[in-house]
């Protein structure tokens, strides 16, 4: 059995600056045996498909700064297995659209600098004690996006992808208790980059996820 720590979606360049800190004190304090990104470790705000404030950075610009940042991840965790989310995959969908081959595209170990880490494909998952870790892009969406997935499939699971929802939601019936738990995000939503949430009411839920044995914990960070 495992005590999985789960770091939510860190949208580097824009993770904020005491969220790594906060990964490792919890790492530490329940003795973490294994880590698990849930996907969006990067931004890839420059490359995105939606509309773009002219007072971005380039892409170049952004590349530099996400680098310093998933490194600093890198050096305190440098055993995790990243859930591919779909800004992760960016480079990969814009490449596609361009008509060009993924053997033309660098590798996200070697575009990232993370040698030792695991990278699952987008819309892949793992099972660890019988709990599915999924980016979240790829089931229930919505208020509750977790647990409804969670019910969908019939097992327990945690996600990231919605990044105002942090929390552990169950469900039983006369034979089993399963439960979805969503981990948060890590990210700054107050950056430039993520003014396209400004108009929602609900904000981001910084925080991440423990599960220990199969039994989920979610942890807020304290802003």
């Amino acid at each position: 059995m495992a005590r999985v720590l789960v770091i939510g979606d860190t949208h580097c360049p824009g993770m904020l600056a005491k969220y790594p800190a906060f990964l490792s004190k919890i790492e530490k304090q329940y003795k973490c045996t294994k880590v698990v990104h849930i996907g969006d470790n990067v931004d890839n705000a420059a490359i995105s498909y939606h509309e773009k404030h002219p007072g971005l950075s380039s892409a170049s610009e952004e590349y530099k700064k996400a680098k310093k940042q998933v490194a600093e991840l890198y050096r305190r965790f440098p055993k995790v297995t990243l859930i591919t989310g779909n800004h992760d995959a960016l480079t990969v969908r814009q490449a596609t659209s361009a008509g060009l081959l993924p053997e033309w595209i660098k590798d996200y170990k070697q575009l990232w600098f993370v040698p030792s880490w695991e990278i699952i494909p987008r819309f892949g998952y793992i099972e660890i004690d019988d709990v599915r870790y999924e980016h979240g892009d790829a089931g229930k969406g919505g208020q509750f996006a977790a647990v409804k997935t969670s019910r969908a499939r019939f097992q327990s699971v945690c996600m990231g992808h919605f990044h105002s929802e942090g929390g552990v939601w169950y469900t039983c019936n006369g034979n089993m208790r399963i439960w979805g738990m969503n981990v948060g995000t890590g990210m700054d939503h107050k950056l430039l980059q993520f003014e396209y949430g400004q108009k929602f009411t609900s904000k981001p839920v910084v925080g991440c996820g423990v599960v220990l044995d199969g039994h989920p914990i979610f942890i807020p960070m304290e802003l």
